[in-house]
């Protein structure tokens, strides 16, 4: 039997391709090697508590955001969540700020927080928010990029506008060159912020990252954020959901093995001997398995490089997972915020503990713990090669939950007595459950201000291969992976100028 497409992977890139091809009456089969959907965005079960793997903040549902978009398209109905006003709470060694989505609340927050050059930084984030909206115009009309046909390169010049023109100097500069001419780089508590928020979004600091890049990080919760009820896994089923009501067939515990091409034919093998065929591939998968899936006469046709790609750095996540008796460790108006972000320390790097995200369920989110009690994933990243020393794992799992446990209950006083049951989860725990290679999450580190010019492309340049996901552009994330699936889905129905390479 030849499938009209074939998609392997169930994270945010791969579902929105599938459900959009379905919808436009595509014959199309999805591939997902766990027992779960979702990848990095799924969720598990443990003891009556649902705990998130991965990503947590629910993003693009504001009106005219990019999944709010993406849901009208296909006529689904948006899950439960609710737009969040004090969005998370960020506490540095010396102070606590409240990260507030209005922006008018947000100005009077930051600049009361950080003393130094008030002016400065109004300025600094009316400029993000000003770039920002001609980006996001710019993001919404889905050009692939970087482009490599004649017809990718028009479509890209047609998508950008006069106000895109007027950015072309941020294309030659890093966040940090940005926070220089405003005057902000000596602020070291506002610097650690920015970083933080960078972290946590971009994989990076600000010396490090595209301004464009940057900007559009920044600006992502004055867009607007959201608690949803169950986590980020209740979209993914949603819009599995969708994609089933549309003719969909999806087939979980279903791990491709390998994958090969026979004249115009695309050929999955599984690890259960199954082969399936068609003519339109589509890899949810990290470029980092790539090579591993394709045979290897394929991998000379690809302008990605092996070892090239093996060079380019990726995160880890070392992952807590906490079911708490309650919240009473916060007070009443602290414990209303959904997400929290720790910086322990001013001069350690943000990463292996110094730097975490805490996200918590809402009281009375019984799809995410018993009525009184708390689910609680905390991430932080971490490099991958060190979780491979299997001598040191078990220590080295207990050094990294004693030391954000400490910072903690440095915080709040008596957090560890209100544990019922806690878990790590370390780059070994994400090979094992999401496939992915070493453990890597998050997309590639960008190595600088031209980072975004070394992005990898959607189309693979193979006739009838296609990537999605946090590896390929626009990048990490729900919302830039969904928007990859969307780019890829758009090529394929002839939507895009590629029509369907």
């Amino acid at each position: 039997m030849l499938r009209d497409a074939i998609v392997i992977g169930t994270g945010f890139g791969g579902i929105t391709a599938a459900a959009l091809l379905a919808k436009e009456g595509y014959d199309v089969l999805t591939l997902e090697a766990a027992n779960e959907l979702g990848g990095c965005a799924s969720k598990f079960d443990r003891k009556g508590y649902r705990f998130s793997a991965g990503a947590t903040v629910g993003m693009g549902f504001e009106e005219d955001g990019m999944l709010r978009m993406l849901f009208d398209e296909l006529g689904a109905p948006i899950p439960p969540m609710r737009k969040v006003d004090e969005i998370m709470n960020v506490y540095l060694p010396d102070r606590r700020l409240t990260y507030f989505s209005e922006k008018e609340a947000w100005y009077r927050e930051v600049i009361k927080k950080f003393d130094q050059n008030p002016d400065g930084i109004h300025a600094f984030f009316e400029d993000v928010f000003k770039v920002s909206m001609v980006l996001q115009n710019f993001v919404k009309k889905r050009a692939i990029f970087p482009p490599s046909t004649a017809s990718e390169y028009l479509y890209l010049l047609r998508s950008i506008d006069f106000n895109f023109l007027g950015l072309t100097t941020y294309l030659t500069q890093s966040v940090e060159d940005r926070l220089s001419k405003f005057g902000l780089t000596n602020n070291q508590p506002f610097m650690a912020f920015i970083n933080g928020q960078l972290m946590d979004s971009v994989q990076t600091t600000a010396k490090f990252t595209p301004s464009l890049l940057g900007y559009m990080a920044l600006s992502i919760f004055h867009q607007g954020a959201f608690y949803v009820e169950g986590g980020l896994a209740s979209i993914i089923h949603a819009l599995a959901d969708n994609y089933r009501a549309s003719g969909g067939e999806l087939r979980l515990r279903h791990q491709v093995v390998s994958v090969a091409k026979h004249g115009d034919i695309w050929t999955v093998m599984t690890k259960r001997g199954q082969v399936f065929r068609t003519r339109k591939l589509i890899m949810n998968v990290p470029i980092h398995n790539v090579f591993s899936l394709l045979e290897p006469e394929l991998h000379s046709s690809l302008p990605i490089k092996e070892q090239k790609e093996k060079d380019r750095k990726a995160w880890g996540a070392f992952t807590l997972y906490i079911g708490a008796a309650d919240a009473s460790f916060m007070q009443p108006q602290i414990s209303s915020i959904p997400f929290h972000q720790f910086i322990s320390s001013y001069e350690s790097p943000l990463s292996e503990g110094n730097q975490f995200l805490f996200s918590m369920s809402q009281e009375g989110d019984t799809k995410f713990a018993p009525m009184g009690k708390r689910s609680i994933t905390i991430s932080t990243h971490t490099n991958v090669d060190k979780w491979w020393d299997r001598e040191k794992y078990e220590s080295r799992k207990e050094e990294y939950m004693e030391r954000i446990l400490d910072s903690i209950n440095n915080r709040f006083p008596g957090f560890s007595s209100k544990i019922d049951i806690k878990m790590a989860g370390t780059p070994v725990t994400f090979k094992r459950y999401t496939q992915r290679a070493e453990g890597k999450v998050g997309g590639y580190i960008p190595s600088g201000k031209y980072s975004l010019l070394k992005s990898y492309s959607p189309n693979s340049r193979v006739e009838g291969l296609w990537f999605c996901g946090d590896t390929v552009f626009p990048g990490a994330g729900s919302l830039g992976s969904s928007l990859s699936g969307w780019i890829v889905a758009d090529a394929i129905m002839g939507k895009h100028p590629s029509n369907g390479m």
